[in-house]
């Protein structure tokens, strides 16, 4: 005889039924598990992606200043001099952002759940 599990509806016979009903569990415990683990990513990553937008909203600004400036033959160095410290500056910070660090794989870097593998120091990973 089959019987239907109340967690899927499968047929399943009964010497299996509650093996089946347990791996289902099981499933569905870690499936609540990983979706618990992901929400801090979630929200650490929008925070990050929403940082980097500001950013790019604060550079957008300053390409148009300078170009304004360029633009208009204004004699004021003091304003030349700023926007064009100002943008070397966001130059330098956007250089630093770019950079992916690449290292050989390490004994002791640690597998977490998020299908990655990462050592995780202040904030910054490592891609392997």
């Amino acid at each position: 005889h089959l019987y239907e599990c109340h967690c899927c509806s499968h047929l399943v016979c009964l010497n299996h039924l509650i093996e089946h009903v347990q791996a289902t569990q099981r499933n569905k415990e870690r499936f609540n598990n990983l979706r618990n683990e992901l929400k801090p990513f979630v929200a650490t990553f929008k925070v990050i992606i929403e940082k980097k937008l500001l950013n790019i909203e604060r550079e957008k600004n300053l390409i148009e200043q300078a170009q304004k400036l360029l633009d208009a033959k204004i004699d004021s160095i003091d304003e030349v001099q700023i926007i064009f410290e100002e943008i070397k500056q966001a130059i330098g910070l956007s250089q630093l952002d770019c950079i992916v660090k690449v290292e050989p794989a390490l004994q002791n870097t640690k597998s977490c759940s998020c299908i990655c593998k990462c050592g995780n120091q202040n904030g910054k990973c490592i891609f392997i």
